[in-house]
Order: structure tokens, then C-alpha cells, then sequence
């Protein structure tokens, strides 16, 4: 078995990864090991450890130590995947029998669609994709999906690529789309006929509804695939992190353990000290600045992992949107450099209860509050916005010294 095509490995993680989406390798399964995936395919065990290596690298798997390799939740943060796009995959785990309809699958020139075509900045000459797909759960109709893409960056789709299928899958394996970058807005309320604005079946039904808006950009900034996710409320489901629910309409609360304002972020007295005091298992930076800086991702990263603790670096509209999609496991320690980033986080619905006020330089125009901290009337009406929003807000270096409330 030496030399043994490239094939053979691509061909068993692609065999795997339709186990795990159907959920026959649930969350949180022991896979076979490398000698038995070996004698299961009849391969070696180069190819099954190709195969389990492409596994990791998508996220599917995460392998420990001594252990062995162990199926991951697609939901969890861990992930640092966003599955908005894909909610059949999401309902398919959840137990439910999805079926996928492409109802519409077009090549546009010649201007059609002169809106989408302004707001992904595309020409009238230039061919733009329109697909319409509709979910149905045990023959029922409860999600209606439509996708633009630039023809330019996805070259030379077809529909039997795109028929009864999720579409992300394939533009992640065949043009490398970076799921994370993509950005959703939600949008929730009534209408007397969504169908008209959304050009969904008639089978729609009317009155309230939840709607996600995905924009993705490509390398240069440009926005190249957009979509419209609708389903009425009555299907019990949240779009935005495709939280399902069958007996309720409310969204789990993430085990966030304490938020800190620190100008430095992540160093020796965060990233360790407060880390293991709290009992963190995940550090979340949420900096519009460091999210897109690898440099400093990485000095703060080498701090975090001596305590043990994972880290995520977030701007702080995607901790808006993501932080309802943390796992129960997550024991969440989230760090700010001001306190109107706190205030954004709060105002933007992320459940923070204390906020503790660690490093606030000095600056021309700021006062000292303590040695540490340091303040102008902006930074007072923002922390002072907090406490009067019922945010337990104090100072406090390190655990061990005494809390001084916030009080302007």
C-alpha cells in the first residue's frame, strides 16, 4: 500500500464528513482509531492520518492527545465558524429531516437586478448569480433563501453543483470562501406579505417573521456573495446562530464570567493571573483594531495558552453576533480596551453583568481615579451608561485587591 493516490485520502474525509453532517458521527464521538480506519477503507495509515489531518483543518475534528480524534459541535465558538449560511446542516443535527429545493437558478447580464448589483459594486455587463432555495421539515416549507455571487469570484457554477444542497460547502472546498469574514444582519418583525419583497413561493406564510442579511467580501474588499435568509417565527427557530428550538422562541445565554477594560488587552496579569482566578476556559478579544492584526493576535495568543485557556479575537459587531452561539462549556472571559466598547457590547444585546475596570492610561485631557485609572468625560458617561443599565461596575487591579465602585 505505498504510494497510494491522493484520491484515496480525499475520498475518505469526503466518506467522514457525510457521516458527521448526517449525524450518524454525532458531537462529541470517539472516532475509530488510525488502525482501524486503515483496515475499515483498506489504506495505510498515512492515508487515514491525510485524511483525519484535512478533517481538523475544516473544523470537523479535534484530536487530543493520547485520546484520539473526537467529532466537534459545528455551533461551538471553538469552531470559529459561523453556520448562519447553512441551516440544513444545522436542523439535520438537530434531528430533523431536511429537504433542500432549488427553486431557482439564474445567470444574469444585461443589468437585471440593478439594486444588488449597485450594493456588491458590480457592472451591468458583468454576470451575477441568482439562486432560490426552500427548506422543508418533514414536507413543510419554513425557510426561503435567496444567494447573489459575482460570477467573477465563483466562475463556472452549475446547478447540479448547487441542487438539494447546501451552497457554502461548495464555494468553501472549490474557491476557498473564508466563512468567518462573512458579516449578517438581523431583522425581525411583521409583514402583510413578506413574499412580495423576497420573491418566495406563495406558500409563504404571512405575519411575523425572522431574517438574516450575509454579506461576504472578497480579498479586496468587495462584496461578493449576499443572501437573504427568511423564516416565519412560527417555525420556532432563530436564525442567527441557528439556535433551534421546539418548545421555545428564546435563545441560550452564553456563561460569560466577567468582562474587563484593560488598555493592554491581553498580558501576564490577564491572560494568566485573572484567567485562572476566574476559571476561563476561552479568553474573547473583542477589538475592531486586533481582530485584523495577526502580529498582536499572536503575542496575546503565546500569553493566554501558558494559562491554559483558549482565545478568540473578535471585532465587536461579530461579538455581537456570535457570542449567542457559545457552548454551555464555554466559561467566557471577555476583554476591552475602553469602556464605550463595553457600552457597544451591552447596547448590541450581549448579556454582561460585571464589568471590571482594570488599565486606563493616561492622557492629556484624563483625571486620575487611581493609579491605574484614568479617565475624561467621555469614559465617565459611558461607565456611568453601564451602571445605570444595571452593570455591576467596579475597579480592581488584580483579584486580590478590594473593589471600588463606579460611581461619577
Amino acid at each position: 500500500m505505498i504510494g497510494q493516490p491522493e484520491w484515496q485520502y480525499k475520498q475518505i474525509s469526503t466518506d467522514l464528513i457525510k457521516q458527521i453532517d448526517s449525524g450518524k458521527l454525532a458531537v462529541g464521538t470517539k472516532l475509530p482509531s488510525e488502525q482501524q480506519l486503515g483496515e475499515l477503507y483498506s489504506v495505510s495509515r498515512i492515508t487515514i492520518r491525510k485524511a483525519l489531518a484535512d478533517l481538523e483543518e475544516k473544523k470537523y475534528i479535534k484530536k487530543q492527545q493520547g485520546r484520539g480524534s473526537f467529532v466537534l459541535d459545528p455551533q461551538s465558538a471553538e469552531t470559529g465558524i459561523d453556520y448562519v449560511e447553512m441551516p440544513g446542516r444545522q436542523l439535520a443535527r438537530h434531528g430533523y429531516h431536511v429537504r433542500i429545493d432549488l427553486d431557482r437558478f439564474s445567470i444574469l447580464a444585461n443589468g437585471e437586478e440593478p439594486t444588488i448589483r449597485q450594493q456588491m459594486g458590480m457592472a451591468n455587463s458583468d454576470y451575477l448569480y441568482v439562486l432560490r432555495q426552500t427548506y422543508y421539515l418533514s414536507g413543510a416549507a419554513v425557510i426561503w433563501k435567496t444567494t447573489y455571487m459575482n460570477f467573477g469570484d465563483f466562475p463556472m457554477i452549475t446547478a447540479a453543483e448547487v441542487s438539494n444542497k447546501e451552497i457554502i460547502p461548495m464555494l468553501e472546498k472549490r474557491f476557498g470562501m473564508k466563512v468567518p469574514r462573512m458579516e449578517h444582519s438581523l431583522v425581525s418583525g411583521i409583514k402583510a406579505d413578506p413574499r412580495k419583497i423576497l420573491g418566495v413561493p406563495r406558500t409563504a406564510p404571512d405575519g411575523s417573521f425572522v431574517e438574516v442579511h450575509t454579506k461576504y467580501r472578497n480579498d479586496s474588499g468587495s462584496i461578493s456573495y449576499m443572501s437573504k435568509t427568511y423564516a416565519p417565527s412560527k417555525a420556532r427557530m432563530f436564525l442567527i446562530g441557528l439556535n433551534v428550538h421546539k418548545e421555545e422562541d428564546t435563545m441560550s445565554e452564553p456563561h460569560i464570567l466577567l468582562t474587563r477594560i484593560d488598555n493592554r488587552l491581553v498580558h501576564g496579569q490577564v491572560g494568566v493571573t485573572w484567567t485562572k482566578t476566574l476559571g476561563a476556559n476561552l479568553l474573547l478579544v473583542a477589538n475592531d483594531e486586533v481582530a485584523n492584526d495577526p502580529l498582536e493576535q499572536k503575542l496575546m495568543k503565546s500569553t493566554a495558552e501558558s494559562s491554559g485557556a483558549g482565545i478568540r479575537f473578535f471585532t465587536l459587531e461579530k461579538t455581537i453576533q456570535i457570542i449567542s452561539k457559545a457552548a454551555d462549556r464555554q466559561k467566557i472571559f471577555i476583554v476591552v480596551k475602553t469602556p464605550g466598547d463595553v457600552l457597544k457590547l451591552v447596547e448590541g444585546g450581549v448579556p454582561i453583568k460585571e464589568v471590571n475596570v482594570g488599565n486606563m492610561h493616561f492622557a492629556p485631557g484624563k483625571v486620575e481615579v487611581t493609579k491605574k485609572v484614568y479617565v475624561d468625560q467621555q469614559d465617565k458617561d459611558d461607565l456611568m451608561g453601564l451602571v445605570n443599565k444595571g452593570v455591576n461596575v467596579y475597579i480592581q487591579d488584580v483579584p486580590g485587591d478590594r473593589k471600588t465602585q463606579v460611581n461619577f
